[in-house]
């Protein structure tokens, strides 16, 4: 493999441009290395079949770290083990919080408080260049740091040692002082609504309200059966006595008693008194009529 050198100090701060490359200087224990571009190649694509390269397959979660293997065959690519960083085109896809990205060697002592990536929901996919040093096996940490983002990652070169003679050396620069604190970002847009929670317990019945007022009469109903007879009411008192007719012509026998008169009572021509009904029969022929008056 044919090779271009970019002379480089792995988390270097200071650099002298040289012809045919670049020599970057470090702080702390920096190694020389030399840049070496490839065919751009798929690292990994968490989002789901068919988009999937590598070996994970889901978004990465809020405050969480996901550890990507770089050396030997992953995903789409083949980094040799004598790479100790790499050179990525690192994308965001479909964040549902506003966050950023980190990437960092899995073996760092802590995470360092950096973003290399940062976007708001709703935005369409974002990428950005990065340069990342390998941890000592070969790996290197992705951090999310709200919501759920699916991460795109593909390999454009990797730097190796280079121990041959390199640029003239410098003395490392001072670092210069902190820069102003950029402006706030845009609010981003809200985020979907949560789904319903429970019913909450019944309230108390009201009061019953004031009685309406009567509707229309209903439409009479059937003539019930008749009642049975009741008993018969006591007698009444006698009334007073009418006036005294006129004499009648002289007649027969009044016979009276208590109870209705029989055939052997009386003889033709006479009248009979039942004084206990006051009722008359009469006059008697041969028989006394059916019933009295």
């Amino acid at each position: 493999m044919r090779k271009w050198y970019a002379f480089a100090a792995v988390s270097g701060l200071a650099a002298v441009t040289l012809v045919g490359g670049q020599f970057v200087v470090g702080a702390g224990n920096s190694v020389q290395s030399a840049f070496v571009p490839i065919v751009p190649c798929r690292l990994l694509d968490t989002r789901p079949a068919p988009e999937t390269v590598g070996a994970r397959s889901t978004p990465l979660s809020i405050d969480f770290t996901y550890t990507q293997t770089v050396w030997g065959t992953n995903g789409n690519c083949f980094i040799p083990s004598s790479a100790v960083a790499v050179s990525m085109n690192v994308t965001a896809v479909g964040g549902t919080r506003p966050s950023y990205l980190t990437l960092f060697p899995s073996d760092a002592e802590s995470r360092p408080l950096a973003s290399n990536l940062n976007w708001v929901p709703g935005s369409a996919p974002t990428p950005n260049k990065v340069d990342v040093k390998l941890s000592a096996d070969g790996n290197l940490n992705l951090y999310n740091l709200d919501g759920t983002v699916d991460i795109v990652g593909d390999v454009v070169g990797y730097y190796e040692p280079f121990s041959g003679s390199g640029g003239p050396s410098v003395t490392e620069g001072t670092p210069g002082p902190q820069g102003p604190t950029g402006a706030t970002g845009s609010t981003g847009p809200i985020g979907p609504q949560g789904s319903s929670g429970p019913t909450g317990a019944s309230g108390a019945d009201g009061a019953d309200g004031p009685a309406g007022p009567a509707g229309p009469a209903g439409p009479a109903g059937p003539a019930g059966a008749a009642g049975a007879t009741g008993p018969a009411g006591t007698t009444g008192t006698n009334g007073t006595n009418g006036a005294a007719g006129t004499n009648g012509t002289n007649g027969k026998t009044v016979l009276s008693g208590t109870v209705n008169p029989v055939v052997g009572v009386g003889v033709a021509g006479d009248f009979y008194l039942n004084t206990t009904t006051n009722t008359i029969w009469g006059p008697k022929t041969a028989t006394w009529p059916a019933s009295g008056v």
